[in-house]
């Protein structure tokens, strides 16, 4: 049986069309490998895309559009609003099908290697292969941003890369590799304001480290243009780690009376990426106030598709 894995790389690149697609092909065009899609951000400045794939030809895709990220994007010159410490900001590992986290911890230190051996573009380990916990996050490597890691790094040996010298590549900067147990869900809540503080306020509400959610470490209050309306609005955008034990509902529910006090409403929320129905069905669950799905069953059996994906397999 095969094993798969799962990845959501982001890059350092939202508004050249030419240079995101040159990226993305080195993802698209390598057998056992499938793009799930990707959301170019001009706001941000910012590629996060999201790949699944057998573990050898992930290896080697991932380790192409990096190099050609590597290629085409100057950190000199590249100003995004979103945190990020290189052309390759960060590329996560998770465990899809078949596949153990140590497996996946081995693909993520190998990756990290071989990034650094091709391209000698430095690199910081997080999630699984953390050298130390305070890198389990992605907050600690990247204080300061790309601007303040490349002056920080020459001077603080805590901020010193975990393979390579203690300085950034002159324009690729550096990447931030690692294997997660759970795959994040990023789930936005926009506002309906514009007032940037309201959003930064709200976003302190749910961060864990400030007594909110402790599943919630990424989490930052952001202008934005409504996709729908075209409306000027703010959100509340965040990475949650393990939303099965961090559920969307409750996250969006507590934003959206935190943002009452304020007297915003909020237009809607956003997930960006794939989640597992499992975080959609417990939502669900909520808000119909089911007593399980049919009583006794469990709610995996009475949704068709995982049937008809067994059948097929």
């Amino acid at each position: 049986m095969a094993s798969y894995i799962l990845s959501d790389p982001n890059f350092s690149d939202g508004t050249r069309p030419d240079v995101i697609e040159a990226i993305m092909d080195q993802l698209r065009r390598r057998d056992g490998v499938k793009l799930i899609g990707y959301e170019p951000d001009s706001d941000f400045d910012r590629l996060p895309a999201e790949v699944i794939g057998r573990p050898e030809p992930m290896k080697e895709a991932l380790l192409d559009a990096a190099g050609k990220a590597y290629e085409l994007i100057d950190m000199v010159k590249q100003h995004g609003r979103h945190p990020r410490i290189g052309a390759v900001d960060t590329i996560e590992i998770y465990p899809a099908k078949d596949i153990t986290i140590e497996e996946c911890k081995e693909f993520a230190e190998d990756l990290g290697q071989e990034l650094y051996k091709r391209y000698d573009v430095p690199i910081y380990f997080t999630g699984k292969n953390a050298r130390r916990p305070e890198k389990e996050g992605l907050t600690f490597i990247r204080k300061g941003n790309y601007e303040g890691l490349k002056e920080a790094v020459l001077v603080d040996p805590e901020r010193a890369p975990d393979i390579g010298p203690a300085k950034l590549h002159p324009t690729a900067g550096a990447t931030i590799v690692g294997a997660l147990e759970e795959h994040d869900a990023y789930f936005n809540v926009v506002l309906d304001t514009t007032d940037l503080s309201i959003a930064k306020k709200l976003a302190s509400y749910v961060r864990g480290k400030h007594g909110g959610f402790t599943n919630i470490q990424g989490v930052i209050g952001l202008p934005q243009t409504h996709r729908r309306t075209g409306k000027a609005c703010v959100e509340v955008s965040c990475e949650i780690t393990n939303p099965l034990k961090t559920p969307l509902h409750r996250v969006y529910n507590l934003l959206k009376a935190e943002a009452a006090r304020y007297g915003v409403n909020v237009i809607a929320g956003q997930i960006c990426g794939t989640i597992e129905a499992e975080v959609l069905v417990q939502t669900a669950e909520w808000y119909l106030q089911l007593e399980g799905i049919n009583g006794p069953w469990d709610y995996k059996n009475q949704i068709l598709e995982n049937h008809l994906l067994e059948l097929e397999s």
